[in-house]
């Protein structure tokens, strides 16, 4: 059986909020420098791809079982464009990550703005994603226009991996979640203003 404390010895809410910071501040920390490295991680190996027709090659060649090492410059640039919109909605995902441990770190967890930060996680997430399946057969048939028309070397390819559902399956929970704390903190604002 757990007993109340007596009044006295209740922790006041400055005590919670240090005890709070001390437990969760390195993950909240450790996350929000994550997000921003991993936008950027991303950002740099674009780039260091979509430059480098020997990757393009060893890559997309190899999966399209067609030989790109004559892709044409203008096409390796069109490709990092498709690319680079789906980078954008990722970056804003891992702002959106910032954001919210950002939140978490005031203290601020269990609020509407929290619960809309990670609903933003999620949702920038998942069309991230999305778009990163569906544009796949784009970019196939971008690197292979540098063959000449009527030879059947120009390819769609559409592909799913398991790595694909495994991150929709995430953040699809992470949005489920995000609802749920929005409902939460809903809720627990009607009470409070009732009282």
């Amino acid at each position: 059986m757990i007993e109340a404390l007596p009044l006295s010895s209740q922790p006041t809410p400055r005590e919670l909020e240090t005890a709070l910071r001390r437990r969760i501040g390195w993950i909240c920390q450790a996350t929000r420098f994550s997000a921003v490295i991993f936008a950027l991680w991303l950002l740099y190996g674009l780039a260091a791809y979509w430059s480098d027709v020997a990757a393009i090659d060893a890559h997309h060649g190899h999966m399209l079982n067609k030989d790109l090492s004559q892709i044409e410059p203008w096409q390796q640039a069109s490709a990092f464009a498709v690319q680079f919109v789906i980078w954008l909605l990722a970056a804003y995902a891992c702002y959106s990550a910032w954001r919210l441990f950002t939140l978490y770190l005031d203290g601020r967890i269990f609020v509407l703005d929290s619960a809309l930060w990670l609903r933003r996680t999620a949702l920038f997430g998942i069309v991230a994603q999305s778009l990163d399946i569906a544009t796949r057969p784009l970019l196939s048939v971008l690197l292979t226009l540098h063959f000449p028309a009527g030879q059947k070397l120009r390819i769609v390819s559409v592909y799913l991996i398991p790595n694909d559902l495994a991150l929709l399956l995430l953040l699809f929970g992470l949005l489920a979640t995000a609802h749920i704390q929005k409902t939460a903190a809903e809720i627990a604002d009607e009470n409070a203003q009732i009282v």
